[in-house]
């Protein structure tokens, strides 16, 4: 066993080492850890649960936890599903193939989109970024195969991965009647397809920013901008109001969209929509089929084994009923005593930062002035939703339907309910998040706080605890949301959520300097075999440094502050082992930081590390006094 190093050394490795070291990712996972074993808990009561309803369950139950329950139960029946094979996707298959040309498809456009099938752009509904009170349509790219546009580009990462993805969907369409030398073609085209998107899609480092996900255009200029489709059609038949405006999030596909889309790609387009079919449904089809389309994900996150048959189960049901189910959980785990608790101690820290904004050396007061009302109005979302959408009311789990078949119908219906929201106010009271996910967020469009009843446990969060320990994990926790509001992002929305510059100039120009003063805190860092990339973890470790900060704050102001115990459950709370595989691609799309460093870089920040730990000018986590940030 390798040797446990010195707490000023390594504050992660002190801490997690000895875990780290005897610790094993189960086969059919690809982390372990403290939010891992989390959701392992939580998993096996809620399918302990669900099989507990099974036997109250009729023919037609009218509660959503019971229709989750027999969602779970169909999911789980793979001898129905194995003696179905590929049966259950072949209409949509058929239909795909039934389109004969580029006139034909601009016919059937709004109806393909409303059934979910893979069309040449995405068209959606969510709040409009400028006025937080409607909904705007928004337009953006098809997905890519690789995990960013920038793996196409490192032959030693997209050759491997490219070779599983075309072993996987050769492997899929020879189940389909499709000949020999179609299959071969298809599986061309769907590469060729994907290479035509590729140079015009955003990376994940510019995805990560808000502004640069912010083009609105009116309806007809889109409409013109991709003249070898009936968007128009799309505009007055699927929406509930013809839009008059559309948000573009990336401008450049758009621009270069008849270079993708047209007469000539029509075929590579079809052969692409036929395999992105065949994908899309294998999880849900035989376990042949199953483990066939799982080879390219496992690849990527170097899972060994698929998930077991109830888990998977209660995952399908999961994906349907996720807050009818976090509801559930809510209510039965999560008791009044600790939604008290925690509720305290979100408005401790709010109130924190609001002294903390005051305080502040580098804004003037009218800047001081807004981000003290942005916090004065921020929602807190504790625990569970009250009640669950009307959408879930509309499900229902058929039994001579196959699970494919009964996912692809209540997909259709989340689509139709997505889009009817155009012409509705948003409801600031809609949860982003469930109670049974092990996660909290922050809302920019809506300024809320989310912290579901799952992530409210140790070693997060106890009422057993001492406060030093609760703060260190559920206190960063919170404080890191909060901070979400001043992130490189959340600074460029209003209190009311509505994207909307409410800083001096100077002021912001400073903010800026912080925030390249983080970028380069983390920039270039090896980990995992490449460097982590400054500018795409950005807005999170913002939110890392000053919830770390506003925790310490609200820690200060308690009787007998242990800043040790602080730290050490900061530590422990990020506890997290991950296979290479997965470690390596997170480097190119994930905003976080990977645990360990988020647990050591920030540290050496904050004054109290080096009174906890009494950590000198020679220890590892040392930085020096001009070197140190804290931004909020």
């Amino acid at each position: 066993m390798k040797q446990i190093p010195r707490i000023q050394d390594d504050l992660y490795g002190a801490i997690n080492g000895k875990w780290q070291q005897v610790t094993e990712i189960k086969p059919d996972r690809n982390t372990a850890g403290a939010s891992t074993d989390l959701e392992i808990e939580i998993e096996q009561h809620l399918i302990a649960d669900l099989k507990e309803t099974l036997p109250k369950v009729g023919d037609q139950p009218t509660d959503n936890f019971s229709k989750a329950a027999k969602l779970f139960d169909k999911a789980r029946d793979f001898k129905r599903r194995n003696a179905e094979g590929i049966k259950p996707v072949l209409a949509r298959l058929s239909r795909v193939l039934a389109i004969k040309n580029l006139s034909e498809f601009n016919e059937q456009l709004p109806k393909l989109m409303l059934e979910g099938y893979a069309i040449p752009l995405e068209i959606g509904v969510m709040p409009d970024l400028s006025d937080a009170t409607r909904h705007q349509v928004i337009a953006m790219s098809p997905g890519i195969i690789l995990p960013d546009v920038t793996t196409y580009d490192d032959p030693e990462q997209s050759r491997p991965l490219l070779a599983v993805y075309q072993k996987m969907i050769t492997e899929l369409v020879a189940l389909t009647p499709l000949s020999a030398k179609q299959q071969e073609q298809f599986v061309k085209d769907t590469l060729a397809f994907d290479r035509l998107i590729v140079p015009f899609h955003l990376s994940n480092e510019e995805m990560a920013e808000v502004k640069n996900l912010d083009h609105p255009m009116p309806a007809s200029e889109l409409v013109n901008k991709v003249a070898e489709i009936n968007l128009q059609s799309v505009f007055e038949q699927v929406f509930p109001i013809e839009p008059t405006m559309v948000n573009v999030f990336d401008l450049k596909f758009f621009d270069h969209f008849a270079e993708v889309f047209n007469e000539e790609t029509f075929t590579l387009w079809q052969h692409w929509a036929y395999v992105n079919e065949l994908c899309a449904h294998a999880g849900s089809l035989s376990q042949e089929i199953r483990e066939i389309g799982a080879q390219y994900s496992m690849a990527i996150s170097g899972q060994q084994e698929l998930s077991p048959a109830e888990r998977h189960a209660y995952y399908v049901a999961n994906s349907i009923f996720d807050e009818p189910i976090g509801i559930y959980y809510g209510k039965k785990y999560f008791g009044p005593d600790a939604k008290a608790d925690v509720t305290q101690m979100v408005q401790n820290l709010i109130q924190v930062y609001v002294q903390q904004i005051e305080r502040n050396s580098w804004l003037s007061d009218s800047t001081k002035k807004m981000a003290i009302k942005k916090l004065s109005t921020m929602e807190i979302k504790m625990g569970y939703p009250d009640r669950a959408l009307p959408l879930y009311d509309q499900f229902q789990i058929k039994s001579d339907l196959s699970l494919s078949e009964t996912l692809d119908e209540c997909g259709i219906q989340s689509i139709k309910y997505s889009l009817d929201r155009l012409d509705q106010p948003v409801d600031r009271s809609e949860w982003g998040m469930s109670g049974q996910v092990v996660n909290a967020q922050y809302d920019d469009s809506l300024n809320d706080i989310t912290f579901p009843a799952a992530i409210l446990q140790p070693p997060y969060y106890s009422v057993d605890a001492s406060l030093s320990a609760n703060l260190g994990g559920a206190g960063a926790t919170i404080g890191h949301e909060i901070s979400h509001a001043f992130d490189n992002n959340g600074a460029l929305f209003d209190e009311l959520g509505n994207k909307k510059d409410w800083w001096q100039p100077a002021d912001y120009e400073n903010f800026e300097k912080y925030t390249q003063a983080m970028v380069e805190q983390f920039d270039g860092i090896p980990y995992a075999g490449g460097k982590i990339n400054g500018k795409l973890v950005v807005s999170e470790n913002i939110a890392d440094n000053a919830g770390i900060n506003a925790a310490l704050q609200v820690l200060h102001a308690s009787d007998n502050p242990d800043f040790a115990e602080f730290f050490k459950n900061y530590a422990m709370s990020w506890r997290t082992k991950i296979r290479p595989e997965l470690a390596q691609m997170l480097l190119s799309v994930d905003v976080h930081a990977p645990a360990e460093l988020r647990t050591n870089v920030p540290v050496p920040n904050f004054p109290e590390w080096y009174e906890a730990f009494d950590v000198k000018p020679t220890d590892r986590l040392y930085r020096k006094p001009e070197d140190r940030l804290i931004i909020w």
